[in-house]
């Protein structure tokens, strides 16, 4: 299962990378969960469903941060580098800051597509306070 991460460089361009889920750092669970790991990856604020319908093809656009794993059909996402992923159910990406460069899902197939996101916040620099 392809985990992407999806992040904006200093320029502000966005660009998608390929990473392995068992590339992430897991806590062991005690005494019997010891075989089973989980990790944080952020607070979602908001839980999104969204409906690509078939041969939609819109430009790119801003994306917030969170986890966006594709449950139905197939989407291609494009970022601001010219970069293309194609995504097929189960697969996510762990979408950051994307800056000015955003992202673009499209669904090139002839069905409806369907993808869940789980939206976290930005945090803020360790240097300032959260916002009130």
């Amino acid at each position: 299962m392809p985990l992407y991460r999806l992040f904006a460089s200093d320029d502000g361009a966005t660009h998608i990378e390929p990473r392995e889920a068992s590339q992430f750092s897991f806590e062991n669970g005690p005494g019997e969960f010891k075989g089973l790991g989980g990790m944080v990856l952020g607070d979602a604020s908001r839980v999104l469903l969204l409906r690509f319908e078939a041969g939609i093809t819109p430009s790119l656009h801003r994306a917030n941060p969170g986890l966006a794993v594709l449950l139905e059909g197939e989407l291609t996402v494009a970022v601001s580098d010219g970069t293309e992923v194609a995504m097929l159910p189960g697969d996510a990406i762990l979408v950051e800051s994307t800056g000015r460069g955003g992202w673009a899902p499209r669904n090139p197939g002839p069905k409806l597509a369907l993808m869940t996101i789980a939206q976290m916040p930005s945090k803020p620099p360790s240097d300032q306070p959260p916002a009130d």
